[in-house]
């Protein structure tokens, strides 16, 4: 999870972790919120083109 907040959102591992406790709480929410908003669109767009 570090990884991609570090790729995607340009927050290195070490200034997550100077971070406080709720921001970094908040953010590994908000990263898996995002990760599961992207399935549910690859999910979708796999059931239009009638793949499974």
């Amino acid at each position: 999870m570090l990884h991609l907040i570090w790729v995607r959102h340009h927050l290195r591992p070490g200034a997550f972790w100077q971070l406080p406790r709720g921001e970094q709480l908040f953010l590994l929410a908000s990263m898996e919120m995002e990760l599961e908003a992207e399935e549910r669109q690859a999910r979708a767009q796999m059931s239009r083109s009638g793949r499974r």
